[in-house]
């Protein structure tokens, strides 16, 4: 577990005591994820925390969550009950009902009440409740959009994908910017399907569906609808050939490198995106009954046992300011929370298209996150691959997974009632 944790501590001795304004002193621990532009607006949220709590000590760690945040949710758990556990986490949606079902973090609803939030979207602290009361606050977030390479569209004549623009049209367009070579080879590929439950989710959710039902309490996988679009990704994969197979590595990397067209991500590619020099945009998901997507956000939460409370939501009330906001959202992080902080000069110059973001927001869905995600994100991907793969039909795996998902419920209910 250590060999996942960076280990960086922020001491009050840098900071100068003209500055002081408490004589409080204690110890914070401050858990929390993300590249290098999460990490240097954290640090320096710190230091701004430090110049008002000299005395305070706020250790950091950093976990790379590389296996994804059903792993994360297992070391988090190793930390509690081994008594390791941070004072304030900084973790992700589909964290959220696995932490508060354990009853892991407090109820934060009077400190927002009081807080200074008005300029978050309410839609944001909707998707932070579990039975009734706010555990989290969310911070940055990231809906999946279709980011593009405009110089490809160009070259081969198209024009900017439409707001509405259907799964029809976004298939031919695939079809149009995958080139072969004499022997038939991709050279260039038009999309790659999303290898990840987040990324994939958009295409459910814009055919008015999703593997698990609405209220994350059951399988949904016996929809048609599931079926039906598990079909049309395969078909982009196998039978129009525009996509690799999902799973193989440094896809990110081809399409800055000019070598895909079209991927599903969030704002998390546009540091990468820039440092290639890759003259891309966004657009809306590709709709089959709507343009819905999909919305994933951080969020910070205090430990039940954290031994000073009020002092750590001191510290998350400077990680959710507007300059650690501005910072996160200039430095090509996620979306800032605050959205005075993503109207800023250096927010909205790149992507060309991107007041897209907020714009998207009121369409966005929550990626579905029941307190047993970690079980329904590795039953999902497992046959989902597994289809891509052709090593199960559709229908079997279908079956499958439905059968998984239906057991993992029952289990996680009987946990959390």
């Amino acid at each position: 577990m250590k060999k996942l944790l960076a280990a960086l501590l922020l001491t009050a001795g840098l900071v100068s005591p003209a500055l002081a304004q408490s004589d409080e002193a204690g110890k914070l621990r401050l858990m929390t994820f993300g590249g290098e532009a999460q990490l240097k607006s954290t640090q320096d949220a710190v230091t701004r925390f430090n110049a008002k709590y000299p005395n305070v000590e706020v250790e950091i760690g950093v976990d790379a969550v590389g296996g994804g945040w059903g792993d994360f949710v297992s070391r988090v758990l190793q930390q509690y009950n081994a008594g390791e556990q941070y004072d304030v986490y900084h973790t992700a949606v589909e964290t959220l009902q696995s932490f508060a079902a354990r009853d892991l973090f407090i109820p934060l609803d009077d400190y927002i009440a009081t807080g200074d939030f008005s300029d978050f979207d309410a839609k944001l602290f909707d998707l932070t409740k579990y039975k009734g009361k706010t555990y989290f606050i969310p911070s940055t977030w990231n809906n999946i959009m279709t980011n593009y390479n405009r110089a490809l569209f160009a070259e081969a004549g198209i024009p900017a994908p439409s707001k509405t623009w259907t799964w029809d049209e976004f298939a031919a367009i695939a079809e149009k910017l995958t080139k072969r070579d004499a022997n038939g080879n991709v050279t260039q590929f038009g999309y790659e399907v999303p290898a990840f439950f987040f990324g994939l989710m958009p295409w459910f959710l814009s055919n008015g569906t999703s593997p698990v039902t609405a209220d994350w309490s059951a399988s949904n996988m016996t929809d048609p609808k599931v079926a039906e679009t598990l079909q049309f990704l395969y078909d982009l994969i196998h039978v129009k050939k525009v996509s690799p197979v999902p799973g193989q590595e440094g896809v990110e990397n081809q399409f800055f490198a000019g070598q895909i067209a079209m991927i599903s991500r969030g704002h998390w590619i546009v540091q990468n995106a820039i440092a290639s020099k890759l003259d891309m945009d966004i657009a809306t998901q590709p709709g089959k009954v709507s343009n819905d997507t999909v919305i994933g956000f951080g969020a910070y939460g205090i430990s039940s046992k954290a031994q000073n409370p009020e002092l750590a939501k001191a510290l998350v009330t400077e990680l959710l300011s507007y300059e650690t906001q501005v910072a996160e959202g200039d430095l090509g992080g996620a979306v800032p929370g605050r959205k005075s902080a993503a109207e800023t000069e250096n927010f909205l110059k790149f992507p060309p298209s991107a007041p897209l973001y907020y714009e998207t927001l009121p369409t966005t869905h929550a990626v579905p996150s029941p307190a047993n995600f970690q079980e329904v994100d590795q039953i999902f991907m497992r046959y989902f691959n597994a289809i891509m793969t052709d090593e199960m039909t559709i229908p079997d795996a279908v079956a499958k997974a439905d059968q998984e998902l239906t057991r993992s419920f029952e289990r996680i209910k009987r946990v959390t009632q």
